[in-house]
């Protein structure tokens, strides 16, 4: 039975799919934050010299304790739910082999019933993995997401720490910077404030109300008949 890769700790797509709404609603917070109710409503005429800060996002993400604990407590969960597949499955073809010798002894209607009985454990084996398989996509897709929001609730705070009014995210694909002073860069600063403030995180059960995660491993079911 052939194992899949480990989770890399590349989750780019995924956080690429997670991000827009909440850095979103983070950019237009830490814009509007330092104009006073006055500036907001002439705010087209009167728009605030910039004040760039600059971070790649994914980056801070992917490398903080938070994020490393996530994968890392996913990739532990995929490999016993495959340990255990391959249990069902040599159980599942041990039971289909001795059927198959079974046929020739059995009136043709006992065997018929034996069989349907094999196909029904195959379908709730099957239904089984399915199900395990959304919770793996729930649990990296929902623990990722409470991550990258601790990291633009971070990013808000610092950003009025340091007068900046606009915070661009300069990470691969996600804007078109092709130079800024090191100096505008937060991205080890917010790193570390989302390491002190989140070392660690849980992966819990979830609801299974979501669609699949295509960054979440996937787990290898073999054909049974």
């Amino acid at each position: 039975m052939s194992k899949l890769p480990e989770l890399q700790i590349g989750i780019a797509q995924m956080i690429e799919r997670n991000l827009s709404r909440i850095w979103l609603a983070a950019a237009v917070a830490i814009s509007v934050a330092f104009l006073t109710p006055a500036a907001q409503s002439q705010q087209i005429r009167n728009l605030p010299a910039p004040v760039v800060a600059v971070i790649d996002f994914k980056r801070a993400v992917e490398e903080s304790e938070a994020g490393k604990s996530i994968i890392k407590q996913i990739n532990e969960r995929h490999r016993r739910i495959q340990k255990e597949i391959a249990a069902d499955t040599a159980a599942l073809e041990d039971t289909k082999a001795q059927l198959e010798q079974q046929r020739a002894v059995l009136a043709p209607d006992a065997f018929k019933e034996r069989w349907r009985a094999f196909q029904i454990r195959v379908q709730e084996y099957r239904r089984g993995v399915q199900t395990e398989q959304k919770k793996l996509d729930l649990m990296l897709g929902q623990s990722i997401l409470k991550v990258e929001a601790k990291l633009a609730e971070i990013l808000r705070d610092m950003a009025q720490e340091m007068g900046a009014n606009l915070v661009i995210d300069a990470g691969p694909g996600r804007g078109n910077v092709l130079f800024s002073d090191s100096k505008l860069v937060v991205t080890e600063q917010a790193k570390a404030r989302l390491n002190k403030i989140l070392p660690d995180i849980k992966v819990v059960e979830p609801v299974l109300k979501q669609r699949p995660n295509p960054q979440t491993p996937r787990l290898q079911v073999p054909k049974v008949q």
